[in-house]
């Protein structure tokens, strides 16, 4: 092999090996915002919990949505009572929808 080649094979293998991390970053994302409603709720065990939070503290991306998620609920708890019905009941078939959509 050509000395000239070494390099082009060098970048093609990290690129490869690039690629092969963000898929694995991307299965590690479904998995904790699979997880998502039911940290907002509470619902999660220790080990879920434990998981979930490593995650966060290694993904940016998916600490920013749970931190957006987080503010529309308090947002929400701190309007309650101003809410109509309707849109009461739009917001938590929406949430439903999330927590089904895996």
């Amino acid at each position: 092999m050509p000395a000239w080649f070494e390099p082009l094979r060098r970048d093609h293998r990290s690129q490869q090996w690039a690629q092969r991390a963000k898929d694995e970053r991307t299965r590690q994302c479904v998995e904790a915002l699979s997880l998502l409603q039911r940290y907002i709720d509470r619902d999660l065990d220790a080990s879920e919990l434990e998981e979930f939070e490593r995650h966060l503290d290694s993904c940016r991306g998916c600490e920013a949505e749970t931190k957006l998620y987080l503010d529309i609920k308090r947002s929400l708890a701190d309007r309650r009572g101003f809410l109509d019905n309707a849109a009461s009941s739009r917001l938590r078939q929406f949430a439903m929808g999330l927590r089904d959509r895996e």
